[in-house]
């Protein structure tokens, strides 16, 4: 390829396995994307393409190279080795520093991965004793496959770390023939309480027409929705408080009493 031309991540992905030579196996972010995630694979890959190999080799720019104890779980794609969905997972969380990050990963690589929490665990006690993944274990309890973004993921971590009744993801409201009004982010069945996460996926025009009217009905429905923006996700008391005033609304009183919408 000539030096100015944008490599896709398919082409990164190939060339670092091609240098790799026989006996490499895509690992990390690149192994994600080739699964289908759709959040941090192709994030990751845009900075370096990972791959493992049982003897060390100096590479170049944009590519890192794993070597781990032992040769990792892996399956054949489009010829290549990559490593199992399972393990991708495994792996994409202990190398991120973050919790919350590491969480969002899993959730994603869960929905769109084509693994889950189960296959997860197995994977992770064959690996007993390698760097990270007793915390992956630790938090695999927080997974939530039904998070559809990283951002959604963050606002139901925040949401889980205080003392607000319990919501759960992907809510759907439904009017009195059984329609579909809403499908809130995350939501209370008992107080009617919702959340919507403002992503950039909200500002089509279709999109946010659709919100609009869903907006207007929510509250005939017995319902108090607040929508939710990334600069909320920076400030959690401020949001905290944000989300309390709509249970107080429609009558938590802080104690898990009061009267329900």
């Amino acid at each position: 390829m000539r030096k100015s031309t944008e490599l896709s991540p398919a082409q990164k992905i190939r060339a670092a396995w091609l240098w790799g030579g026989s006996g490499s196996v895509i690992c990390g972010g690149a192994a994600a994307y080739l699964t289908g995630e759709e959040y941090f694979g192709e994030e990751l890959v845009d900075d370096e393409v990972q791959l493992w190999r049982s003897t060390w080799r100096h590479a170049p720019a944009g590519i890192v190279v794993r070597k781990w104890s032992s040769a990792p779980e892996w399956v054949q794609y489009h010829g290549m080795a990559v490593t199992t969905p399972a393990r991708t997972a495994i792996d994409l969380a202990r190398h991120l520093t973050s919790d919350v990050r590491a969480v969002a990963a899993l959730d994603s690589m869960c929905r769109t991965g084509r693994t889950d929490p189960d296959a997860i665990a197995a994977e992770a006690f064959t690996m007993s004793g390698q760097v990270g993944v007793r915390r992956v274990l630790e938090l695999l309890p927080r997974v939530d496959p039904l998070a559809e973004s990283p951002k959604e993921s963050e606002l139901r971590l925040i949401m889980r770390s205080t003392d607000l009744p319990a919501l759960e993801s992907q809510v759907e409201v439904r009017d009195g023939v059984g329609a579909l009004v809403s499908r809130l982010d995350l939501g209370n069945r008992e107080w009617k309480v919702g959340l919507q996460y403002d992503g950039h996926e909200h500002l089509t025009r279709a999109r946010r027409d659709g919100d609009s009217v869903a907006m207007l009905r929510l509250p005939a429905l017995g319902w108090e929705v607040r929508r939710v923006t990334q600069g909320m996700l920076h400030t959690p008391q401020t949001l905290t408080r944000f989300v309390r005033g709509a249970f107080e609304k429609q009558g938590w009183d802080g104690q898990g009493a009061g009267r329900r919408g």
